[in-house]
């Protein structure tokens, strides 16, 4: 993290070093919980990301984690519980629009993903330009077994049957499958990952400003143009739908999760998700044997 430290943030750190502003994800005990809160995770995100771009001696952004992960997912405990289907609706509308407001960042954002990768975090992994992943990290969408969304926006990134595998069956997968399904750019030993991943930043930084804004948007014009944003926008009303479903979603005892949540916490949650099974699938058909 850089010397010079910005704006007074409790869920991030934020910091600016040789033309690359650095924001960090900052909750380790907790692995560092993305809140969608006023004033939260993605609020403190966003005020970050409008002073780099305000920077004229910035050139690159650096998304990435303290600890020993990037970023289990969306806060369960910090969040507020929503009583109604505006509520649903109105909780989707702001996650989209704080992934649009990412990828749409002029500067080229890179995310260093370790550890766990998980939930809202894939997504907003996924809403950066490039990510360079640890050959420690795990993603995946767990949210999935608890019957709430999370996978529509990963569609254009890799393809609607790996996003399928993802969310229903809320199985991780390593850094080397999700590289080569496209989620992840590069892998490095995870020793390597903060230089590597800052070294990247920095070359980026060093590019012709306006020349890398446009062309990150004639890419992502591009892509948007294929369908990318059509896309997202389809699949919107469809997860603001099982959002406003997800409290009638049950584990295999019978019992709604949103009573889980409420009674038991992120510890009975967790309890109900091994209920469904434990021993991932994946593996024993798709990963590599050792030596192959």
């Amino acid at each position: 993290m850089g010397s010079e430290m910005i704006g007074l943030f409790d869920e991030i750190a934020y910091g600016k070093l040789d033309g690359v502003a650095e924001i960090r994800l900052n909750r380790p005990e907790s692995r560092n919980p993305i809140s969608a809160r006023p004033g939260g995770t993605r609020d403190q995100i966003l005020a970050a990301l409008a002073d780099a771009e305000a920077d004229p001696t910035v050139g690159a952004v650096l998304v990435t984690g303290a600890g020993a992960a990037f970023s289990a997912g969306g806060d369960l405990a910090g969040n507020p519980i929503r009583e109604h289907a505006a509520d649903e609706a109105r909780f989707r509308e702001t996650a989209d629009d704080f992934h649009r407001r990412v990828r749409r960042c002029p500067l080229p954002v890179v995310a260093a993903v370790r550890g766990y990768c998980l939930g809202a975090a894939v997504v907003l992994a996924a809403s950066c330009d490039l990510v360079v992943a640890g050959d420690d990290a795990r993603f995946g969408l767990p949210e999935g077994r608890l019957g709430l969304p999370g996978a529509a926006g990963l569609v254009p990134l890799i393809g609607r049957q790996w996003a399928k595998f993802l969310i229903l069956t809320g199985e991780l997968i390593d850094a080397g499958l999700a590289q080569r399904i496209g989620l992840v750019t590069a892998v490095v030993p995870a020793a390597e990952l903060d230089p590597r991943a800052r070294d990247l930043a920095a070359r980026l930084s060093r590019m012709p400003r306006e020349a890398t804004t446009l062309n990150k948007r004639a890419v992502d014009a591009a892509a948007d143009a294929s369908g990318d944003e059509a896309a997202r926008v389809a699949a919107s009303g469809y997860d603001i739908i099982t959002l406003a479903m997800s409290g009638r979603a049950q584990a295999p005892d019978g019992r709604p999760f949103a009573e889980i949540r409420r009674e038991e916490g992120v510890r009975g949650l967790k309890a109900a998700r091994e209920a469904q099974f434990t021993t991932p699938w994946l593996h024993r058909s798709y990963e590599p044997r050792a030596g192959a």
